[in-house]
This record gives C-alpha cells, structure tokens and sequence, in this order.
C-alpha cells in the first residue's frame, strides 16, 4: 500500500526563522536544527486572550533556505506533518514553506 503521511496545509504569517548549532553539554556532541515561528488564524479568544500566539515549530535547511531567501515576515502556505519526537512524543515539523506575499506593518504618519 501507498505509505501516506497525514501532512496539513495552511496559510500562515510567518515571523522569523533561526537557525542554531551548539554542542551538548553531556554528550558534546553538535546539536543543530532551525526553527520557524508563525502566527496562523486557528486560535480561539478566551476570557483571558485575545490575537494569535506566536508557535515555534522545527524545519529542515531547505525551509529556512527557502525562507531566509524570500524573507520575514511574509504571508506563506506551509505543509506540516506529525512525526514521533524523542519519548514517542508527537512533534510537528513544517516541511514545506511556499511563499505567497510580503507582510509589511503600515508605515506611521
């Protein structure tokens, strides 16, 4: 049968990407990755709350390559898909970004 992932896809802000490399302090090994932050529309007020909070999510080079070229923040369409993170823990990966349009604040008068 076909090995089919449940990936999503949505229409996101996204803020910033970051990239980081250090070595573990137990271990000394290299622990590297990148990271996005992004605001999507899905978040519900509550009495306590109101606008979008930001959400980190892990990405490959390929999407901070892709991201860093376009720029931030911009408006893009992201595909994420749910992986096992360490501890059998669902974490979320964004494997795709597509870029859609720039995100400019209003200049001030």
């Amino acid at each position: 049968g076909q090995n089919r992932k449940k990936t999503m896809s949505e229409t996101v802000l996204v803020l910033r990407a970051d990239r980081y490399e250090f070595a573990s302090e137990k271990t000394g090994e290299i622990i590297k990755g990148c990271n996005v932050y992004f605001i999507s529309d899905s978040q519900v007020e509550t009495p306590n709350a109101v606008g979008e909070k930001p959400m980190k999510v892990s990405i490959t080079d390929e999407v901070f390559n892709e991201i860093k070229h376009y720029g931030a923040p911009a408006i893009y369409d992201i595909t994420t898909r749910t992986k096992p993170g360490k501890d059998g823990t669902a974490t979320v990966v964004l494997t795709k970004a597509k870029f859609q349009q720039p995100f400019k604040l209003p200049e001030s008068e």
